[in-house]
């Protein structure tokens, strides 16, 4: 497991249990999208099968880049 996704993985650990169980989803998307944002590249596979919150975001995030990738497909510059 490479350090950056020990952190994530440390730092949920960490903060899940102070979450109400009705924000957990959410907020562990919004981890690794920050951690993302950053430039802080998370393993899926370093990651996945450590907490369902964590895999949930992480098939999320992967849905979200599959739509991006296919919108830039889609893209037609021709006059």
């Amino acid at each position: 497991m490479t350090s950056e996704s020990k952190l994530v993985v440390e730092l949920w650990d960490y903060f899940r249990d102070l979450l109400p169980a009705r924000h957990r989803a959410e907020a562990a998307l919004h981890v690794l999208r920050l951690f993302e944002e950053y430039g802080i590249e998370i393993k899926k596979s370093d990651i996945e099968g450590e907490d369902d919150y964590l895999d949930d975001a992480l098939n999320t995030l992967h849905d979200d880049h599959e739509h991006d990738h296919d919108d830039y497909n889609g893209y037609n510059d021709r006059d």
